[in-house]
């Protein structure tokens, strides 16, 4: 609730608006670039019902909230990707309901890495705690118009600033 205590003080300041890097669930290692899950706010802010309160509290301010939206990878902690690695372990090959979300192939290539106990490998060019999603997938891109759906038409925020739009 820091911010929502802090929301005069930054109407104050003439500001009208706020951007909020990445506050959604991550194991934290790159600074919530890593993300977990699309549709909370991580505990450590406070989570959705608090992050509801301040988007609430700035627009009767007058003022607009956007926040960063990465869509070019995900967590190795992302439900659909154990979901994704999973499958393969179970199945000897990618598929099941996330196995295009992510760019698997077999055999090692610069920027893949092993899913482990078997012979695929799944893109991470950043690093390999943050799989890329397969932006060409169309199940993948229903899934990003869903999330920025939740986030501007169930949460009211205002916009977004896209991560990593230079790796798309």
């Amino acid at each position: 609730l820091g911010v929502f205590e802090k929301l005069d003080y930054i109407k104050s300041l003439r500001c009208d608006g706020i951007w909020f890097s990445p506050l959604y669930p991550s194991p934290g290692v790159d600074c919530g670039y890593d993300i977990s899950d699309y549709y909370d706010i991580a505990e450590e802010f406070g989570g959705l019902d608090a992050f509801r309160k301040v988007l609430d509290g700035a627009h009767e301010r007058g003022m607009k909230v956007i926040m960063d939206l990465v869509v070019n990878h995900t967590s190795t902690e992302n439900a659909w990707f154990k979901e994704a690695c999973q499958y393969i372990r179970e199945n000897g090959k990618p598929g099941g309901e996330y196995g295009d979300f992510y760019n698997f192939r077999q055999g090692t290539a610069s920027n893949y890495h092993q899913v482990s106990g078997t012979p695929y490998y799944y893109e991470g060019q950043f690093w390999s705690g943050m799989p890329d999603l397969n932006l060409n997938s169309e199940n993948v891109r229903e899934e990003i118009k869903k999330i920025m759906s939740f986030w501007l038409e169930d949460c009211d925020i205002d916009g977004f600033r896209l991560d990593a739009v230079t790796s798309y």
